[in-house]
C-alpha cells in the first residue's frame, strides 16, 4: 500500500458512557487543525456522539472505526460488586485489544496513537500516549496496591501518560485518583473541555433549573425521572439535557428536553441556569470547571470514582453532593454552591498535543 501523504493519528476512546468521548473531541479537532488525518475508534453511544459532532464539518481527513470492547453491565443497586465481577473479563480484553491495535497500526500506517483509557492501545514502534485521570482505581483498601500495579503495567506500554487535570495539590480536580506514580513521563495537561470556547463572559439566566442526565442504564433513566419530578412545580422554564445522541427535542409544559444539544447550546444552558444538577463524572466536572459553573452533584450509585469525586468537590470546593436516593426523594437545596479555581482550559493540553504530534511526525517511517 502507498503510504498516506498526511501523518495518521489513531484516537481510541473508552465507551463507558459519553464522558471520554466529550473530553477527547477538542483534541481530535486540534489534531485535524495540525494537518493530521485522524482515525477515531470507539463504539456504542460514545461513537454515535463523536459521529454527530462531525456531521457539519469537513470529514476528508477524519475516519471513524468501531473498536471492539467488553459490554459492562450495571445494576439498579449493588453496582460496585457487579462491576467487580466483570473485571477479570475486562483484564483479558486488554490483551485482545493489543492485537486489534497492532492490526490497525499496520493497515493504516499509523504515526501516533492517543488512547483515552483504552489500556491495550499501545503498539511497539508507534509513539503513543495514554490519557487518563484515573491512575489509582478506587477500590477497597486491600486492593489498592494490586490495582495500582495493574494500571502501572498497562501504562508502561505507552511513551507518556497525560492527565486532564492540574498538578496534584489543593487545586487538583481529581485528587487522589490522579496522584499515583504509574509512569516516569506523566504530564498534567490542565482542564480539558469542548465547552471552553463557548464560555460567555456575562451570561444571563434563561432557565430556573437544568438537569444534565448521564450514565448508563438503568441509572440514566432513574436520574431523568427524578429530575422531572424535581422540576414539576418550578416557577420558570426548566431544561433536561438527556444525553441521547439523535433524540431531538420535545416540550412538556414548562420542561424542555434536549437530547443532544450543540456544545454552544449546552454551555449557554449551564451558564444560564438558576440551579444545575448533574453527575459527578469527571468529564462533567471538567465542563463545569471550564465554564466556572456551579452544580449539585449526584454520583452514579455503585461507581466509587464518582462518589470519591463528589466528596472531594464537596470538601475542597464547597459543592453540594447528594446521593441518588436523596435526588429521588426530592431532598435538594434551593441553589447550588461552590467555587472553583481560576484557570485557562485547553491551552496546556493543546500545547502538549502540538509538540507531541510534531515530534511523532518527524520520526522516520
Amino acid at each position: 500500500m502507498t503510504r498516506p501523504s498526511r501523518p495518521q493519528l489513531l484516537v481510541t476512546v473508552l465507551d463507558w458512557g459519553m464522558g471520554h468521548a466529550t473530553r477527547t473531541w477538542p483534541l481530535i479537532e486540534h489534531a485535524l487543525g495540525e494537518g493530521w488525518h485522524v482515525h477515531v475508534a470507539s463504539k456504542g453511544t460514545a461513537l454515535a456522539w463523536l459521529k454527530s459532532r462531525a456531521e457539519e464539518m469537513d470529514q476528508t481527513h477524519l475516519t471513524f472505526h468501531v473498536k471492539p470492547g467488553p459490554e459492562i453491565k450495571y445494576a439498579k443497586r449493588g453496582n460496585f460488586w457487579r462491576i467487580a465481577r466483570q473485571m477479570p473479563a475486562f483484564v483479558t480484553y486488554v490483551e485482545r485489544e493489543r492485537t486489534w491495535a497492532q492490526g490497525m497500526a499496520q493497515t493504516l500506517h499509523l504515526d501516533a496513537i492517543l488512547s483515552d483509557n483504552c489500556y491495550g492501545c499501545a503498539v511497539p514502534g508507534v509513539p503513543s500516549v495514554l490519557m487518563s485521570h484515573q491512575l489509582q482505581i478506587p477500590t477497597p483498601k486491600f486492593l489498592e496496591g494490586p490495582a495500582r500495579s495493574v494500571v502501572q503495567r498497562w501504562a508502561q506500554a505507552f511513551d507518556e501518560v497525560w492527565v486532564p487535570d492540574l498538578a496534584p495539590g489543593e487545586t487538583s480536580l481529581s485528587g487522589a485518583l490522579a496522584d499515583a506514580q504509574v509512569h516516569p513521563s506523566t504530564q498534567y495537561i490542565g482542564v480539558l473541555s469542548r465547552l471552553a470556547k463557548h464560555k460567555h463572559p456575562n451570561p444571563t439566566q434563561t432557565w430556573a433549573k437544568v438537569g444534565m442526565v448521564s450514565g448508563v442504564e438503568p441509572h440514566r433513566s432513574l436520574m431523568e425521572a427524578a429530575l422531572r419530578t424535581w422540576m414539576a412545580d418550578a416557577e420558570g422554564p426548566c431544561l433536561i439535557i438527556a444525553g441521547q445522541p439523535g433524540g431531538g427535542t420535545r416540550q412538556d409544559g414548562h420542561i424542555s428536553t434536549w437530547c443532544d444539544p450543540t456544545d454552544a447550546e449546552l454551555a449557554s444552558a449551564l451558564q444560564g441556569a438558576g440551579t444545575v444538577v448533574c453527575r459527578s463524572g469527571y468529564s462533567s466536572q471538567l465542563d463545569l470547571a471550564a465554564l466556572g459553573a456551579r452544580a449539585i452533584l449526584v454520583p452514579t450509585p455503585g461507581q466509587p470514582e464518582q462518589a470519591l469525586l463528589g466528596k472531594l468537590w464537596s470538601e475542597r470546593f464547597g459543592f453540594v453532593c447528594l446521593t441518588q436516593r436523596q435526588l429521588e426523594a426530592g431532598e435538594l437545596p434551593e441553589h447550588a454552591t461552590g467555587n472553583l479555581p481560576e484557570l485557562e482550559p485547553n491551552i496546556r493540553a493543546f500545547g502538549h498535543l502540538s509538540m507531541w504530534l510534531h515530534e511523532a511526525a518527524a520520526q522516520p517511517a
